[in-house]
C-alpha cells in the first residue's frame, strides 16, 4: 500500500500508482464501500479461460481493506433457473443492499438477513431489459439504468426512478444505446450511454422524477480498441465497444468516469470539461467508487486482469447517501466476515 497523496490534476505521470485490494474477478464490476472497511463488488460473467480463478460470474465478494488478497464469496444471484448477472450494488435507506442485475432482469434486495428478492421487475407489465447500474438520492429515491440487449441497431435501452415513499416507479427516459453508470450530483442526474459516448444530464424532479435531457459531456473515441467478432459487429452495429461505464463524484465537484476500452478513469468538472485521465493497468475499466477511513480513496473494477485496484488520491469523495463505509454498527455488517 502506498502513503496518500494529493491528486496531482494535470501533473502527466504523477498520480499514485495503484494497488491491488482483489485478484481473480471474473468480469469485475461495481465497487462499493461496505461497513467496517470492507468493499464489496460484482463479479458479473463466469471467465472458463481461468478456471484457476476463485470467482464465478453472479458472485457478490468481499475484501477488506487491512486484509488485500483475501477475498471472500459472500453468495450468488443465480437462481435455478435463471443465471445472475449482477453489475451493481448500492447500500438503501433501509440498511439494505441493492442489487443491479442483467440476468435476472430485476433489481434485487438484499436484507441483512441475506434472502435475495426480485424488488423491481417491470415496467407497465413488461419485464425490464435487465438493469445494469443504481443509485439512491438523499431521500431513498432510487434510480437505476435498464440496457440489457441493447445497441445502436437495438435502442432499447432506458432510464428509471422508483419513489420510496409509494413505491411508484417513472421511467425518466427509453430508447437509447446502452445506459450505464448513473450518479446522482447536487440537483442532476447524470446517466452513461456506452455506444454514444455520451453523459447526459438530467434535472431531478422528486421521487424519483428527472426530466430535461441535456449533454454533459463527450468521451473520445478509441480507434484502437479490439474488435469485437465479426458476427458480434453485425448484431450490434458496432466494430468495437468504448465509452462510458461507471461512474463517481468527489467532493470537490468533479466526475470520474470509467472509460471502457480506454485504458483510464476520465475526470470531468462540474461543467463538463475534460480535467485529467488516471491510467490503470489494464485496458477496461468497468466501474468507480470512493471509500476508505477517510473517504479519500478511489476503488477500480479493471475487467481484462480480473482486479479491484486502490488509489490513494488523498482527494474526498462525495459521500453516497446511506454509504455505510466506516460505520460499525450498520445492520447489514451481519452479512460480512468476523
Amino acid at each position: 500500500m502506498s502513503e496518500s497523496h494529493q491528486a496531482p490534476f494535470g501533473s502527466a505521470g504523477a498520480w499514485p500508482a495503484p494497488w491491488t485490494l482483489a485478484r481473480g474477478l471474473c468480469n469485475a464490476e461495481g465497487p462499493t464501500a461496505a461497513p467496517r472497511g470492507w468493499i464489496l463488488n460484482v463479479n458479473s460473467l463466469s471467465r472458463p479461460s481461468e478456471p484457476s480463478w476463485p470467482t464465478r460470474g453472479g458472485d457478490i465478494t468481499a475484501t477488506h481493506l487491512a486484509r488485500p488478497g483475501q477475498t471472500t464469496v459472500l453468495f450468488n444471484t443465480s437462481t435455478a433457473k435463471v443465471e445472475g448477472i449482477p453489475c451493481a450494488l448500492a447500500f438503501g435507506p433501509d440498511e439494505a443492499l441493492y442489487i443491479a442485475d442483467e440476468g435476472r432482469r430485476a433489481i434485487l434486495r438484499v436484507p441483512p438477513e441475506g434472502e435475495i428478492e426480485d424488488l423491481i421487475i417491470d415496467w407497465h407489465d413488461e419485464r425490464l431489459n435487465g438493469a445494469n447500474d443504481l443509485v439512491f438520492d438523499p431521500a431513498g429515491n432510487l434510480y437505476f439504468t435498464d440496457p440489457w440487449t441493447s445497441s445502436p441497431r437495438n435502442p432499447v435501452a432506458g432510464v428509471y426512478g422508483y419513489s420510496w415513499s409509494s413505491g411508484e416507479l417513472h421511467q425518466i427516459d427509453s430508447g437509447m444505446q446502452f445506459t450505464n453508470g448513473i450518479v446522482v450530483w447536487e440537483d442532476r442526474l447524470l446517466v452513461a450511454e456506452t455506444y454514444t459516448r455520451m453523459v447526459w444530464s438530467y434535472e431531478l424532479g422528486g421521487e424519483g422524477r428527472a426530466g430535461n435531457r441535456q449533454p454533459f459531456c463527450e468521451l473520445p473515441d478509441i480507434a484502437d480498441a479490439p474488435p469485437l467478432p465479426p458476427n458480434v459487429q453485425q448484431t450490434l452495429g458496432v466494430k468495437y465497444v468504448c465509452g462510458p461505464d461507471g461512474m463517481a463524484c468527489d467532493a470537490e465537484g468533479r466526475l470520474y468516469v470509467a472509460h471502457y476500452s480506454a485504458g483510464g478513469i476520465f475526470v470531468y468538472d462540474r461543467s463538463g470539461d475534460y480535467v485529467d485521465t488516471i491510467p490503470t493497468p489494464g485496458a477496461i475499466p468497468t466501474n468507480v467508487c470512493f471509500g476508505g477511513p477517510d473517504h479519500d480513496q478511489l476503488f477500480v473494477t479493471v475487467d481484462d486482469i480480473g482486479e479491484l485496484l486502490v488509489y490513494d488520491l488523498g482527494v474526498p469523495g462525495q459521500r453516497l447517501p446511506f454509504c455505510p463505509s466506516g460505520s460499525g454498527n450498520h445492520a447489514w455488517a451481519a452479512m460480512l466476515p468476523n
